[in-house]
């Protein structure tokens, strides 16, 4: 292993408040001084070009129809940027026409029902996974006629995962991180951040998600505070529902980076060794527990590096952690780790606060993995060993 260095980054605690229109506007306020930021948001992708008319038209259409209110707030932003909104990036990063660009992060997730916890509450457990590119944005958002909701960020008007006022919780995984999607339709940020702008209970989130044109490769968990999950396995438009309740035997959901439903087998193509060494480390934790799993035993799980927890270093790999959240949905809080939870401090959140941001400095070590051949190995579709 290569010696460990130390790089500082700050994330951001925001609270965004008002109608969508409003709350693009003060988002475009917050990265006006910052040039890069602004020619980032307003240019078209790399090696493309700005959408044409008619483009421009299906684009808004579909974000319309599937994502009320998205295109008032991105209206909000463009305006404050002087810029067309039409030129706003987030468009073509966030619905696919074919293209397959597209970013797979390497996440764990896992949802407790009450009788599987010790107090009695409803956790869904977090670990999020990727490089140093990244929003670095914890968002409270309150918009008018909308849930508000309290996630993470991504391209600003994303949502990476999250809780909304209903006790309704989703978080992702990416399901298949070595095949990249090639059907029209939404990234995963997109869906995310609807749901929690809409829905209250999973059955609510089922048959949006159900209506959604999706083009990625994910493991989508929703959870909510009447004791209801549901694991939604997604290869685009091939999805299987797991679904968890009161009255089922199983009481715990999880995943990591590969598929597991047996319906989605034939499209397990990115399985990999630190995907399936995570996954049995979760089940042999939440799986059949001879006691009620405590919110510290969910911390220390979240907390040790693979294979004995789910964090890692490995950020030039694609696979550092960038977060660690317990979302408790009895309270309606979550505990979050900005960073590794092996060199920085948890923190505690609700949907309350004043509009504004704070920072907060976050420490990554920079590591390597020993046996990248064996972390990283491939494993045929099913394969746990």
């Amino acid at each position: 292993m290569s010696e460990t260095k130390i790089q500082e980054i700050t994330f951001q605690k925001v609270i965004l408040e008002g109608t969508a229109y409003e709350v693009g506007k003060t988002q475009g306020e917050w990265i006006q001084k910052d040039s890069n930021a602004v020619k980032f948001f307003t240019s078209p992708l790399e090696g493309g070009c700005y959408p044409t008319l008619k483009e421009a038209e299906q684009m808004l259409n579909f974000f319309d129809h599937y994502c009320p209110g998205l295109n008032d707030e991105l209206q909000g932003f463009a305006d404050e940027l002087c810029a067309p909104v039409e030129h706003m990036v987030y468009y073509p990063f966030s619905y696919s026409r074919g293209n397959p660009g597209c970013r797979g992060s390497n996440c764990s997730h896992m949802a407790l029902l009450p009788s599987a916890a010790s107090d009695g509450h409803i956790y869904v457990g977090r670990s999020y996974e990727w490089n140093l590119q990244d929003d670095f944005r914890l968002c409270t958002t309150r918009i008018h006629g909308k849930a508000a909701h309290l996630g993470f960020s991504l391209l600003q008007f994303g949502r990476i995962d999250g809780i909304n006022e209903h006790g309704l919780c989703v978080t992702m995984s990416a399901g298949c991180p070595l095949v990249q999607p090639v059907e029209d339709g939404c990234r995963f940020w997109a869906v995310i951040r609807t749901v929690l702008d809409r829905c209250h209970s999973v059955p609510e989130a089922l048959d949006i998600i159900q209506s959604i044109p999706i083009s990625f490769h994910l493991n989508l968990m929703i959870t909510d505070k009447h004791g209801e999950a549901a694991l939604i396995e997604i290869f685009s438009s091939r999805r299987t529902i797991k679904r968890i309740g009161p009255n089922t035997k199983e009481q715990t959901l999880w995943s990591t980076n590969h598929y597991n439903l047996p319906e989605m087998i034939e499209h397990d193509h990115g399985r990999m060794w630190m995907s399936v060494v995570r996954y049995q480390k979760i089940a042999s934790v939440i799986k059949n527990p001879s006691a009620p799993i405590s919110k510290e035993q969910l911390r220390e799980l979240l907390s040790k590096p693979v294979p004995e927890g789910l964090c890692c270093h490995y950020y030039h790999d694609y696979f550092g952690t960038l977060w660690s959240e317990i979302f408790d949905l009895t309270t309606g809080s979550v505990e979050v780790c900005f960073g590794s939870p092996v060199v920085n401090i948890w923190h505690t959140f609700d949907l309350s606060g004043l509009p504004g941001l704070q920072a907060y400095p976050v420490k990554f070590s920079l590591e390597t993995p020993a046996h990248p051949e064996q972390f990283f190995k491939k494993m045929a579709p099913g394969v746990e060993e």
